[in-house]
């Protein structure tokens, strides 16, 4: 029996490409969980997303050199707002979930943010209940509710859910 063995690790400088394919893939994958759309996504230049593995914390799991899953969290830009940081980019692919990439992920999304900022938000749909779930055991709470934040291509609407947690 072989046992493959998942990495959680943080991408460096100049693995943009690897977070935009990881990112567009999600997004093919399950587009009305995010707040922007695939053809949105795409359209961004590559140097936005090198951009945001220079500036924030991009964590991937990954097996036998295919990437799983991934999350963000960076720094939110008001200066009266430095000190909370905004959790985004979360998902794990089909093929990766129920091995716990997700609870790791968030692990290592936490400990590097413990370093830069004080609390860290994120908007959820509310009725993606595994993602509310893993969210809740990692500790966020809930602290606010969207009706109809998001109008998706079918023409209905989805709600949102605004979770934190404090970090220091």
């Amino acid at each position: 029996m072989t046992t493959t063995s998942t990495t959680i690790r943080r991408l460096q400088p100049g693995e943009g490409p690897v977070f935009q394919a990881i990112r567009l893939t999600a997004m093919r994958l399950d587009e009305s969980t995010f707040g922007s759309t695939l053809a949105e996504e795409e359209a961004k230049p590559d140097s936005w997303f090198e951009d945001r593995v220079q500036a924030d914390g991009v964590f991937v799991a990954e097996a036998d050199g295919r990437i799983l899953g991934v999350v963000a969290v960076g720094p939110k830009a008001p200066a009266k707002e430095r000190h909370k940081g905004l959790v985004y980019s979360m998902f794990v692919l089909p093929e990766g979930r129920g091995r716990g990439l997700g609870a790791a992920l968030m692990a290592a999304c936490l400990d590097y943010a413990r370093e830069v900022v004080e609390i860290v938000q994120l908007v959820v749909v509310s009725t993606n209940s595994v993602a509310v779930s893993l969210y809740e055991a990692a500790g966020f709470e809930r602290y606010g509710f969207e009706p109809r934040a998001l109008l998706q291509k079918d023409g209905r609407y989805t709600d949102d859910l605004h979770m934190w947690k404090r970090l220091r």
